[in-house]
């Protein structure tokens, strides 16, 4: 489903261009049925329904026009229809239908009774008569959609321009009931076509029923939103109704299958129907256009307003001629055709819409179809120009060196021609641009000079001066603010402005991301509109209609939002938009580019800083521990720190007593990198208090606990083992505070030592004390006794493989013979080759003692 929506998005403009394309063929295709097909058979008269019983209605002449073809044929004012070539007449819909298929200046047969009684068999001359509102409806509906397909892709993803191209189709999709036979053929056309008659039947329908709401809709957002356009209940009515007027005309289905004659005279209650409807939406629109101009105080914003109102005036007028004044001069429109014609000035509704849209830059679209238009025709003229100067020059180079030169001189200037036409085109269309839209050269020129300036700039402070400078002072804009992202907040927030009352203006960077990812699949330049600003900001669009803020262009680097531009209007007092747009795009390019890259040039100083600060912590730690391995009698001890990071949480030390005594101590804090060397160096200094003569492993690490208890953050802890050791009596004590066990190696078989125990900083009272277990043992020559962190033991290889205990325990039962060092050597070398090129994710420690 994402896919399809992704296409469709992607490829919006492309299959908006083929339906328009279908439905103006099909709107030709309604014009010629128009005036070829569907045209209505005329005798000059009326025919007058007038019920005889409960069941049955008699129809009579009535307005037979003197000397006309039904006057000619000997009938009367009075005289009742009875047959009309056979068809016994019961309903005039199915009559006319019948009459239809008589072909212009064919006769059709009458049976018609006198008002004495007796019966006239006569023929009457057929007429045919235009239908001239259907055709102005026909001719209409392709120039609100033609209007309409300009005005979308001038802005595919803004909401008025969507909506008008929505009434373009409406209005077509209302042409398709011409599609049906006006003919007794009628039914049979449904029989023969059942499928494809349902298919135009709903198309006509939703057309119908939902044109009359889109367009009162669209007046009420077309200028200024009004407030009621964007309350809740009344986006739902304008669904509703709509729907329930779709729903009516749907459940004329039944009659129109079952080829009941009564689906003309209900098809015909649904036209009424919709006809009060459209007269009440085109009112309230018309109302609502009038309390607009006046309100408006610019008199350069009232004037498209005034044509619009004009023509809404236009229509009013017409449709009043047309029911007013029309008949009476006319008598019937079957008599006197003519009077019926102005309906056709219809035609110049949406032509006056058209005008004022193109004329005052409405719905951004006048800027982008003049350029479009005006530079094809400036490009064609160069092409022309330079065209008939090669040709001219070729044809005089031709005549001075001969004939038989002809086709070396063409290629040889056409070639010419080739290499310089760009550059000429470019000069001509600068020109072009300096001349007939100044603003937009002035833009480009400051908007080009500030693209050039804004990558030598160094600091983002210096960066953003430098725009609030170029858009205020030399654009003169006097609504602008910069909006830079903050991760923490998941915000943009407000940086540099001008013009600006809230200060604390702040955008949702998600729904921003979002919504620029989703158009990007669309449009070159996506940038957020006004009309956009409640949809993707809620509550927080108030703020910035209230900032009177029009356009947001995005600061986009490798497709990640770094921060928005905010617009208000043009000095001239118009919006940004079409090649504008395409400019600022280009400005904020270049300016995104240089913010990341100060950003990026900050973040390299303040990580350079860091870096100078852990290594000075990183030689500080290595000075906290032990700088040689003290002598001691009987005893063979290597020592070993090796941090993930700069500095690490592990930690060892060498404490002697005397040269018969030697604490030794490692640990391991929760966590890694600076905040675990603190604790590592708070740990180091109490172990080194208590340790002294007369002080067991247990006593000293109950002690630590107490004191490191209160210090350490919630959830961080640390494991470690403390040992004894005494070659006077050959004696060994250990504890283990929730710390990995001792490797002891004896009599060739390396094994683990475990004893119970919790991790400091996990309980401040006797819980830790009462599990803490001390083990004493005695020490011969030979033993070897290795403490160590999971930094060794948990060392991965780049397929996630662990070093293990038990490769550990094979380097001790294979190197028992080596000193200390070279068996932590020989661990070191074994642990570089298994990791490969694995990064290392711990700090590793290790002491080896070995009894001598």
């Amino acid at each position: 489903m994402k896919r399809i929506k992704a296409y469709i998005i992607k490829h919006k403009v492309s299959i908006v261009k083929l339906i328009t394309i279908f439905l103006a063929l099909i709107a030709l295709t309604n014009i010629y049925i128009t005036l070829k097909v569907n045209v209505t058979s005329n005798d000059e008269c009326l025919w007058l329904g007038e019920r005889v019983s409960a069941d049955s209605v008699a129809y009579f002449f009535r307005s037979v026009k003197v000397d006309g073809v039904t006057w000619q044929a000997g009938i009367r004012d009075g005289d009742q229809l009875l047959k009309i070539n056979d068809y016994v007449v019961r309903n005039d819909q199915v009559a006319q239908s019948v009459l239809n298929l008589v072909e212009e200046g064919k006769y059709a047969d009458y049976l018609v009774k006198k008002p004495d009684g007796t019966l006239l068999q006569t023929k009457v001359k057929i007429k045919k008569l235009i239908a001239f509102g259907a055709l102005t409806f026909n001719i209409s509906a392709l120039f609100w959609l033609v209007i309409g397909f300009l005005v979308f892709i001038a802005k595919p993803d803004g909401r008025q321009q969507k909506l008008f191209f929505l009434i373009g189709v409406f209005f077509v999709f209302s042409t398709f009931f011409n599609l049906f036979p006006q003919t007794a053929k009628l039914f049979e056309f449904i029989s023969q076509h059942q499928i494809l008659s349902f298919i135009i039947y709903i198309v006509a329908s939703i057309g119908v029923s939902a044109l009359p709401f889109a367009f009162l809709y669209f007046i009420w957002i077309f200028f200024k939103p009004l407030n009621i356009a964007q309350k809740r209940w009344i986006k739902i009515l304008f669904v509703v109704l709509p729907c329930l007027a779709f729903i009516y005309s749907m459940s004329l289905l039944p009659e129109m299958y079952s080829m009941s004659p009564d689906f003309f005279m209900q098809s015909r209650k649904f036209q009424n129907l919709m006809g009060i409807i459209n007269t009440i939406t085109y009112s309230i629109a018309g109302i609502t256009l009038i309390v607009i101009y006046f309100k408006e105080k610019d008199k350069q914003a009232r004037k498209p307003i005034l044509l619009i109102i004009l023509s809404f005036a236009l229509s009013f007028a017409i449709q009043i001629y047309i029911s007013t004044i029309a008949p009476v001069l006319a008598d019937t429109i079957f008599n006197s055709p003519e009077y019926y014609a102005p309906v056709i000035l219809l035609i110049l509704v949406p032509i006056i819409f058209a005008y004022a849209i193109f004329k005052y830059h409405l719905l951004d679209m006048s800027a982008v179809v003049m350029n479009t238009v005006f530079y094809s025709v400036a490009t064609a003229t160069v092409v022309a120009i330079y065209f008939l100067s090669v040709y001219g020059l070729g044809h005089s180079l031709s005549n001075l060196f001969g004939a038989d030169s002809q086709g070396i001189i063409a290629i040889i200037l056409f070639t010419i021609f080739a290499i310089r036409f760009q550059s000429t085109k470019d000069k001509a269309l600068k020109i072009i641009t300096q001349k007939f839209y100044p603003e937009q050269f002035a833009y480009q020129n400051v908007l080009i000079k500030f693209s050039n300036e804004i990558p030598t700039v160094v600091g983002k402070e210096n960066i953003l001066n430098l725009t609030l400078k170029t858009f205020v002072d030399s654009l003169r804009i006097k609504k602008f603010a910069i909006l830079l992202s903050d991760s923490k907040s998941n915000s943009l927030k407000l940086i540099k402005q001008f013009g600006f009352n809230n200060k604390d203006c702040e955008l949702n960077l998600t729904s921003v991301q979002k919504y620029f990812e989703e158009k990007q699949l669309v449009s070159a330049y996506p940038e957020i509109s006004r009309e956009d600003f409640e949809n993707l900001f809620g509550e927080k669009a108030k703020v910035l209609i209230e900032e009177e803020i029009y356009t947001i262009i995005p600061l986009i680097v490798k497709s990640r939002i770094v921060g928005v531009l905010l617009f208000g209007l043009k000095y001239s007092g118009s919006q940004f938009s079409g090649k504008d747009i395409e400019l600022l795009y280009a400005a904020a390019n270049q300016l995104a580019i240089s913010i990341e890259n100060a950003r990026l040039y900050q973040s390299e100083v303040e990580k350079q800083k860091i870096e100078h600060d852990l290594e000075l912590a990183r030689n500080i730690q290595k000075g906290l521990l032990p700088a040689c391995v003290p002598e001691l009698n009987g005893l063979d001890i290597c020592g070993e720190m090796i941090p993930a990071m700069h500095v690490g949480g592990d930690y060892y030390d060498l404490i002697p007593i005397d040269n018969k005594r030697i604490f030794i101590a490692i640990g391991d804090v929760s966590g890694k990198g600076l905040s675990a060397s603190l604790y590592m160096t708070k740990l180091q200094t109490i172990i080194k208090l208590y340790c002294k003569d007369g002080s067991s492993p247990k006593e000293i690490l109950t002690e630590t606990n107490k004191l490191i208890y209160e210090s350490l953050e919630p959830g961080a802890f640390i494991t470690m083992t403390l040992a004894l050791f005494d070659t006077e009596n050959m004696k060994v004590k250990f504890c283990r505070a929730g710390h990995l066990p001792v490797l002891f190696f004896e009599n060739n078989e390396a094994k683990f030592l475990r004893t119970n125990g919790i991790a400091l900083g996990l309980d401040g009272g006797s819980l830790f004390e009462n599990n803490l277990e001390e083990f004493e043992m005695d020490i011969r020559s030979g033993q070897i006794f290795s403490f160590f962190t999971d930094g060794i033991t948990e060392t991965m290889n780049d397929k996630n493989d662990l070093f293990g205990e038990e490769r550990l325990l094979k380097i001790f039962n294979n190197n028992s013979y080596l000193h200390s060092a070279d068996i932590m050597n020989k661990i070191d070398s074994e642990i570089q080759l298994f990791r490969n090129n694995a990064e290392q994710h711990d700090d590793m420690t290790m002491v080896i003692v070995k009894v001598k």
